[in-house]
């Protein structure tokens, strides 16, 4: 069954092998691997969910709801693990993803700033010369993108709470996948700003939730939600700007 995902992968603008996990890269890279991934994720959460007969979506448990007196009450707690190794699992997981995310920016993010001004606005968009790509957006794309199967880690977390996962977890973790995919699969130039964005927005969302799972509760969790929303709507607006900058979208 393994030989099945072996088939040829796209052409690579640096060594495949110079990648961390690069053996990996003819499998993950095929397009059914994160296809097939994404739908069982969808089907084990949605079926999962329905297993959850106590417990709240994080949505949900964060939320206050009024009974018929008017008073506020809080939703009921969740049956959430609470063990010392099951505490340091989650500690773990979100560190390693703060400082995973926090490196993938620093690695990125310089390469793109510099070639904004140094470069006229076009060819840093498009990169014309393929410096972004070649020096930075291949290889840590490449790593972006399998990380998004690691994160389904978040999921399980929840779920093992003994909370549901929102619809909206789910759709980001199935669609993240598969744009990863399709970006480093066309190495298509608008892909930068999901991995710049996001692993800014990750950096310090992994952060402020690494504290909380040790009882740490740090000031600013409504700005790591204004964040979250702002990434979605000025990454939409860059990545429409591309259809209007000719030749943009080829890919490399």
């Amino acid at each position: 069954m393994f030989q099945y995902f072996k088939l040829p992968a796209p052409p690579a603008p640096i060594p495949v092998e110079s990648l961390p996990l690069g053996s990996l890269y003819p499998w993950v890279m095929h397009w059914k691997t994160p296809l097939i991934v994404a739908l069982i994720y969808s089907v084990t959460v949605t079926y999962c969910n329905t297993k959850q007969t106590g417990g709240l979506s994080r949505v949900q448990a964060k939320q206050l709801q009024a009974d018929k007196t008017g008073t506020v009450q809080k939703p009921t707690k969740s049956r959430g693990k609470s063990s010392p190794w099951f505490t340091a699992f989650i500690f773990l997981h979100n560190l390693t993803l703060c400082i995973y995310s926090g490196i993938t920016f620093a690695k990125v993010a310089p390469v793109m700033y510099q070639q904004f001004t140094t470069q006229s606005f076009y060819d840093a968009m498009c990169d014309t010369r393929q410096v972004i790509w070649k020096e930075a957006l291949f290889s840590w794309g490449y790593l972006f993108y399998l990380s998004k199967f690691y994160e389904i880690i978040d999921t399980i977390i929840i779920l093992l709470k003994g909370r549901k996962s929102s619809m909206l977890q789910t759709y980001h973790h199935s669609g993240a996948m598969l744009c990863m995919w399709a970006g480093i699969h066309f190495q298509s130039m608008p892909i930068w700003i999901f991995v710049v964005f996001n692993s800014f927005v990750h950096t310090i969302m992994y952060f402020y939730y690494m504290c909380t799972s040790v009882g740490i509760h740090p000031p600013g969790k409504k700005y790591i939600t204004t964040m979250q929303i702002s990434q979605f709507l000025v990454g939409i607006a860059l990545a429409n700007s591309y259809l209007f900058l000719d030749g943009c979208l080829q890919t490399q």
